[in-house]
């Protein structure tokens, strides 16, 4: 910029001074030749002696040499008589009759005159060239400056923005086209932003439903597994007794005995059927609730009796807390469900002698039975579908593991949390019907 304004300078004083003398010099022709008409015309008018006071005027304006002429003869001579006569230089003469009398005059002006407009202007040029170069400098390095820093800021945005940084903006409050392209920047990265705090969510959202389809898909993996070990044992078993009593093999030949033995292990299968298909039905995601308003208190109260037979073998004593009136929005046959299979649970896994508590308030509900504790790394998985502390597996110690699984289940569906957990005296499950 300090190049292209020492240049522009230059060249234009370059033409000043060479349209300057050109223009100069036609002036001073043009008025030398007005002039002398016009010096003409007075002396013809008002006679020679008469205008000698212009003629003077004349020759001191123009440092003309004038000469007045008669008969071949110099009558008269004014100005610098000693100028260099020979070409170049501009000369003018006029012829007028004074009485019968011709005269002419004579004037001319060197070309030193006209010239002289370089020679005032020539010893300026260093000057004048310095005051260029200063002012060209201070503007090229303010024009810089002004132009130049906001373009490093929008260069800096623009590599922050480059690097995926959207954090950066274009400070200027300029309204020329620097300012518009920085205000466009800014409207860029905030909409590049917002686009890319969408995008991250939508890929979180992502990720937690694949990681939520795997998890799915592990469990039904594990649920099919569980099933067919489940369901492998009592059809060996009641095929091996067929068998038996096909071939009529030892004790087998007493159909009688084993035919009523097989019934019982069709209903043990018919009954775990229908707890997969139940687990099934409700694990699926097109399940919905029938919704109802619930007096669970009386509920409660209602599977708890159904219990005491089972508790008089067992010795077992049950203590109830159970708050009257408190009711719940849900589903009436698995609410029931619910509170069947937790107090079936404390009451087959209690030893003899064991005191089971229930306790219902307005917001939870829960289930204690003493005598028994679970091991940590079975409570972490006590939920699961067919998973039984007892690693055996024995029908006589438990049932099929699908429970507390089906339990949980109905209670997120009904927006309920429930756990397990171990106490001083025993195990306690709590389900937290308000949060």
């Amino acid at each position: 910029m300090l190049a292209l304004l020492v240049v522009c300078c230059a060249v234009v004083y370059g033409m000043v001074v060479f349209f300057l003398s050109t223009a100069y010099h036609s002036y001073l022709v043009g008025e030398f030749h007005n002039d002398f008409r016009s010096l003409l015309n007075s002396v013809m008018e008002r006679g020679w002696t008469a205008s000698l006071d212009s003629v003077t005027a004349f020759t001191q304006k123009h440092d003309a040499a004038l000469q007045l002429i008669a008969r071949g003869q110099t009558l008269y001579t004014a100005g610098n008589l000693e100028l260099d006569l020979s070409p170049p230089s501009i000369q003018e003469y006029g012829s007028f009759y004074q009485g019968e009398i011709l005269y002419t005059l004579y004037t001319y002006i060197p070309a030193v005159t006209v010239a002289q407009s370089w020679r005032i202007l020539l010893p300026f040029l260093p000057l004048i060239f310095a005051a260029v170069l200063l002012i060209s400098a201070a503007g090229a390095f303010v024009c810089s400056r002004y132009y130049s820093r906001p373009l490093l800021g929008i260069s800096r945005v623009a590599k922050q923005m480059a690097a995926l940084d959207l954090t950066g903006k274009c400070e200027t409050r300029r309204r020329d086209e620097i300012g518009v392209l920085a205000a466009s920047l800014n409207e860029m990265s905030a909409q590049l932003s917002e686009a890319l705090t969408g995008l991250q969510a939508a890929n979180l959202q992502l990720q937690q439903d694949i990681e939520r389809e795997r998890e799915q898909e592990k469990q039904r993996v594990e649920f099919f597994t569980a099933v067919s070990h489940e369901l492998k044992t009592p059809i060996a078993i009641l095929k091996g007794q067929l068998e038996g009593m096909l071939y009529q093999v030892g004790e087998y030949k007493d159909r009688d005995t084993y035919l009523r033995r097989c019934l019982k292990t069709t209903g043990d299968m018919e009954a775990l059927v229908k707890e997969i298909l139940a687990a099934a039905r409700m694990g699926g995601s097109d399940f919905r609730l029938t919704r109802t308003d619930l007096d669970i208190s009386g509920m409660l109260q209602s599977v708890c009796r159904k219990f005491l037979g089972p508790m008089e073998d067992k010795r077992i004593r049950l203590c109830t807390d159970i708050r009257p009136g408190v009711r719940l929005q849900g589903d009436p046959q698995l609410m029931e469900k619910v509170f069947t299979n937790v107090i079936g649970n404390a009451v087959a896994y209690s030893p003899p002698g064991a005191v089971i508590t229930v306790t219902q308030t307005e917001g939870r509900f829960s289930v204690e039975n003493s005598g028994v504790h679970i091991a940590e790394e079975d409570l972490a998985r006590i939920f699961t579908p067919f998973y039984r502390v007892d690693k055996s597996r024995s029908r006589n110690s438990g049932g099929s593991g699908l429970g507390l699984y089906i339990t949980k289940t109905i209670l997120d569906h009904h927006g309920i949390r429930c756990a397990m957990s171990n106490t001083e005296t025993g195990v306690l499950f709590t389900a937290f019907l308000q949060e």
